[in-house]
């Protein structure tokens, strides 16, 4: 599979943790680069990452990319979604990338020197990401997010999100004890390991 993104991208780090898990070689098309962008804008009309290119098929978004590698490749050991978990799971990984969203709109205006105390959208966005991770935290059973102790896709959407918070300063992870024993739980899984950025 070739994969256009970057190593820091929380999103783009999904798709490289999944494919890790299910056995699917990943060529990373490094998007930080002036080639990487060029090739991005070439492949998609969103030029956003990550983008997938599998068996000839390219894929918008890491969603898509996940269901097309789950559905082609297996599931490999990652847990699959039980009927009556469903809807369930999926607000669970909606309410992990609304917190995630949340925080990249405040990181990347903060670089361009717009903060949250100068523009009440990203007070908002800010205070949605605390609310968001308040949620997660008492929607968790421990280590995982079902019943069932093995790692599944909606898991690796939180370590995703929740590390890159850490590497960006983007939020205090710490102060949510709960998401600090999560992480800790996953830390040293080969697939989350070797792809943790820094």
């Amino acid at each position: 599979m070739k994969l256009y993104g970057t190593v820091t991208s929380p999103y783009v780090r999904r798709v490289r943790v999944v494919a890790q898990e299910v056995g699917e070689d990943v060529e990373l098309v490094d998007t930080f680069t002036e080639a990487g962008q060029a090739a991005l804008r070439a492949a998609s009309p969103i030029w956003k990452v990550p983008t997938a290119e599998l068996d000839g098929v390219v894929l918008f978004d890491s969603h898509s990319i996940v269901d097309a590698l789950l559905e082609r490749r297996g599931r490999g050991a990652l847990r699959p979604v039980a009927a009556d978990q469903r809807w369930a799971e999926s607000n669970f990984h909606h309410v992990v990338d609304g917190a995630l969203d949340a925080l990249i709109n405040v990181f990347y205006l903060a670089k361009d020197g717009v903060s949250p105390d100068e523009a009440s959208y990203l007070a908002k966005q800010r205070d949605r990401a605390a609310a968001s991770l308040r949620w997660i935290e008492g929607a968790l059973r421990g280590a995982y997010v079902t019943e069932q102790p093995t790692l599944g896709v909606t898991e690796i959407a939180l370590l995703t999100s929740l590390e890159w918070m850490q590497f960006r300063h983007a939020y205090p992870v710490e102060t949510h004890p709960g998401l600090v024993a999560f992480l800790a739980a996953h830390a040293e899984r080969p697939s989350v390991a070797s792809t943790r950025p820094g």
